[in-house]
């Protein structure tokens, strides 16, 4: 009797385990068919055999019955392709029960490891955007880090060492949506750019006021105006917005040195930002243009297309390098499980662009994030060139 209940429960197991593996395998076949639908995969992938054999590498791996793991198999089909508006996460799900990530830390051990390490260096303290709590990044293994909050012992986030010095992030946040794909995070003068954690709990000058309206000119004095582009969002509110903010300040932007402000701005499209490009083509004056790791998208390609102009100095710190392909219909598919999204791009890349995704465009000045406010500092840098 035993023996037959045994042997009826290793059958039920078997099967069991058999399902789920098919379960997996089908999620990964729509993964990969939808991503070869992809401009991005077209343009850079198709035919790799290096990519094919991931692919065929992975579906003979797949009989996990863990749904993080699961998660993460797939996300490597995703990590080769050079297009960061790409998305990935476990669906909504308000009854799903995710273990969470937690180990204990002892803070005495962490400061006698952190105190002698550089600013520059990806290990060691952090502060939240608030300055509220405070978190430590340590080295799990090769090119893989931990993100953790220093009371709760939680792993926040995973990094994941990618191409050109950028970093594929898997953020957990709280139901009902446990973990997503933040792609192109990167490290720069301590800052985690794309996750907004910070080394320095001094004011990051960087940064926008993100209260301050997306649009405004005013003159700085009787030589330099100051126009802020926050958005390029083709929303038909935005466009609006937008353009009657231009038609409006148009006749007073005619001064001969111009600061453009385009911090946190994370892009849009052409039927808002185009008036401004062409605007500014013609300008004759001095333009100074701001730009941070937070320009991003059609932002950047705002950048690529001024650059060249004479007139033209751009300064502050490297762009995001999020900026080819992009999405016109904004789908989200879901994965036959039913347990995940994935968002795909269906945009085609300038390759102008491509050049710069994941690595972004480096401004021709470097502005310092900590010592002053960065109006302050190019004000302070139109003085001296003009000098010169």
């Amino acid at each position: 009797m035993k023996k037959a209940i045994f042997i009826a429960f290793f059958l039920l197991t078997a099967c069991a385990m058999k399902a789920q593996e098919a379960q997996n395998i089908a999620d990964l076949d729509f993964l990969y068919q939808s991503i070869q639908k992809l401009p991005s995969y077209k343009d850079q992938l198709k035919g790799d055999n290096n990519y094919i054999k991931l692919y065929e590498k992975l579906r003979k791996d797949l009989s996990t019955d863990d749904d993080f793991e699961v998660y993460q198999k797939l996300l490597k089909l995703i990590y080769p392709i050079k297009d960061n508006h790409l998305g990935f996460y476990r669906k909504p799900d308000s009854t799903y029960k995710f273990k969470y990530l937690r180990s204990a830390l002892s803070l005495a051990e962490l400061e006698a490891k952190y105190k002698a390490y550089p600013m520059d260096s990806l290990e060691g303290f952090y502060y939240n955007a608030k300055k509220t709590q405070r978190y430590v990044v340590v080295k799990q293994s090769q090119g893989r880090y931990y993100l953790q909050n220093l009371s709760s012992g939680l792993v926040e986030v995973i990094l994941n060492q990618s191409q050109n010095g950028s970093m594929d992030a898997i953020f957990f946040r709280n139901p009902p949506v446990p973990y997503v794909l933040i792609r192109n995070v990167r490290f720069s003068s301590g800052n985690l750019i794309g996750l907004n954690f910070q080394k320095d709990a001094n004011t990051n000058f960087s940064l926008l006021d993100p209260e301050a309206s997306l649009y405004e000119y005013k003159n700085l004095d009787s030589t330099t105006g100051y126009l802020r582009l926050s958005s390029f969002s083709s929303t038909n509110q935005n466009i609006k917005v937008a353009t009657d903010f231009f038609n409006r300040v148009k006749p007073d932007i005619n001064a001969p040195k111009l600061i453009v402000d385009l911090r946190n701005n994370g892009g849009g499209g052409y039927k808002t930002s185009g008036q401004f490009i062409a605007f500014l083509k013609k300008y004759r004056g001095k333009i100074y243009l701001l730009q941070n790791g937070y320009t991003m998208s059609n932002a950047e390609q705002f950048i690529i297309d001024l650059q060249g102009a004479n007139n033209l100095i751009t300064l502050g710190e490297r762009t995001k390098g999020t900026i080819t392909y992009g999405s016109n219909y904004d789908k989200t598919l879901s994965l036959p499980s039913n347990r995940f999204l994935f968002h795909p791009t269906d945009m085609s890349g300038r390759s102008k662009d491509l050049a710069y995704e994941s690595i972004g465009i480096k401004p021709d000045v470097t502005l310092d994030p900590v010592s002053e406010d960065w109006i302050t500092q190019t004000i302070k840098y139109i003085q001296i060139t003009n000098h010169e």
